[in-house]
């Protein structure tokens, strides 16, 4: 299944664009200009860092 920065936004009330700007950060080797479709793995790791 893959989930976008803005789905995880919603859920984790934070901003999508701080979600890429982490997701640029932690995930250096995404092509620049492409859709951001994370698999479960990647969200679990925006999930950790963003829960309160």
């Amino acid at each position: 299944m893959t989930t976008t920065p803005n789905e995880l936004a919603e859920e984790l009330d934070v901003s999508a664009k701080t979600i890429r700007r982490f997701l640029r950060e932690e995930f250096a080797d995404h092509v620049h200009g492409t859709r951001w479709e994370l698999d479960d793995d990647q969200a679990t790791v925006i999930r950790a860092r963003f829960s309160d």
